[in-house]
């Protein structure tokens, strides 16, 4: 399954060898242990709930529909839960979140959303072996390329070890496969099972190295096996090449930066392929305790469901200013604007198609008042506008309501 691994392992370990030549090896690293801050324990047991109000208000375009849009009252509520269980050295780590969406009018539009992460820790000296996955049940957009809520399940098994060649450096080996269920609802006349249902392979590493208490370069490089049950004419091969840098969330800049290439074969005659720079950029700047800027930018590419555009390379940036005014009050402006780039078939050059470049665009703001340390509530109201040459897929709407955040402490 994974035939070609070996040649990407040995690689990844010379990486590994030259990136960490230059650090300290007499340098100690104590990593704190998330059983300990936990917000209760009960023995081997450790607990940190949350309650959220996601959101409690209107939406304008339940449908993301051109025209005559429907506009319904909605509300979300999410409640993660992140617990250990520590035996020995062993920790063993789940994440459960459980979310509810309502839609007063238009009720197939809700459900009931569920996330259940698991990940089994079992650090050994030097070599910490660990285990895991995720089952997700949810009811949303898959993404950008399709408008109607649908049901679908993603199934995760990983495994693999983190290796800590020095007090400052570590490689973290892992293969992961995750399999994804669509329901058989139509889209434009086919069931997205057909074109959506599959398996992910991959298999690959990451090396850190801690150049200060705060910065951590890294280097992550993994290949990518796709396969679709009913449309084999998706299936590709491919890898990824990111070099970054990480910044602890108590560094004056915080967040992470990550710019490599991509490459994707298809494996179907007259299929595109992709070769090019991706990147994953989230940065964020407190200035004087009152102003918070965060700088979100993207680019990498994404499977659609049109069959003679089967992906697009999607670019991004993102923008937010929260700013306190007085006391426990904040204000908050926002932004976002991506374009799809949709990639096309060779066979479709013969219908005379003019290129297709999607732009999704989105505005939006807020205020926010702190109630002690625990809570924070917000107002909030977005717009968000697509524009496309295929007149089914534009549309505009408001969405806009209450949030409450609950975090013990």
């Amino acid at each position: 399954m994974f035939s070609r691994s070996g040649a990407w392992l040995n690689t990844l370990a010379l990486l590994a060898v030259l990136f960490v030549s230059s650090s300290d090896a007499r340098a100690q690293s104590q990593e704190p242990d998330p059983w300990a801050q936990a917000r209760w324990r009960f023995g081997p047991f450790a607990v940190t709930p949350k309650v959220e109000l996601k959101n409690l208000g209107w939406d304008t375009n339940v449908f993301n529909s051109p025209q005559d849009p429907k506009s319904d009252f909605t509300t979300t509520v999410g409640a993660p839960i992140d617990w250990w269980f520590r035996a020995g050295r062993a920790r063993l780590h789940v994440v459960d979140y459980f979310e509810g969406v309502f839609y007063a009018t238009h009720s197939n539009q809700g459900g009931f959303n569920q996330r259940h992460d698991v990940t089994l820790l079992m650090p050994v000296n030097r070599f910490r072996p660990y285990v895991g996955g995720y089952y997700l049940n949810t009811n949303d957009r898959p993404g950008y390329g399709i408008d109607a809520r649908v049901r679908h399940t993603e199934v995760n098994v990983s495994g693999g070890a983190v290796v800590r060649l020095t007090a400052r450096t570590n490689v973290d080996v892992s293969i992961q496969q995750t399999t994804s269920r669509y329901q058989d609802e139509n889209f434009a006349g086919s069931p997205f099972s057909t074109t959506l249902d599959g398996t992910t392979q991959k298999y690959g590493a990451r090396a850190s190295h801690r150049i200060t208490p705060l910065t951590t370069l890294t280097l992550l490089a993994d290949g990518v096996r796709e396969r679709y049950l009913e449309s084999p004419a998706r299936d590709n091969d491919g890898f990824r090449i990111l070099p970054g840098v990480e910044f602890d969330p108590y560094a004056l800049v915080k967040g992470k930066a990550l710019v490599g290439y991509r490459k994707l074969d298809t494996l179907a005659p007259g299929m595109p392929d992709f070769s090019g720079l991706v990147a994953d950029i989230e940065l964020s700047y407190v200035f004087r305790a009152m102003t918070r800027l965060a700088v979100g930018l993207s680019r990498d590419i994404y499977f659609s469901y049109e069959v003679v555009e089967p992906f697009y390379i999607q670019p991004g940036v993102t923008l937010s200013l929260t700013q306190q005014v007085r006391g426990p009050w904040d204000i908050q402006a926002r932004g976002g604007w991506y374009h799809l780039d949709y990639q096309r078939v060779e066979s479709a050059e013969d219908f005379a198609l003019p290129a297709r470049v999607d732009r999704f665009n989105t505005w939006g703001g807020g205020i926010g008042y702190r109630i002690g340390k625990n809570v924070r509530v917000g107002l909030n109201l977005d717009y968000s506008r697509r524009e496309s040459i295929v007149e089914i897929q534009e549309y505009k709407g408001f969405r806009g309501g209450m949030a409450v955040t609950y975090v013990p402490r």
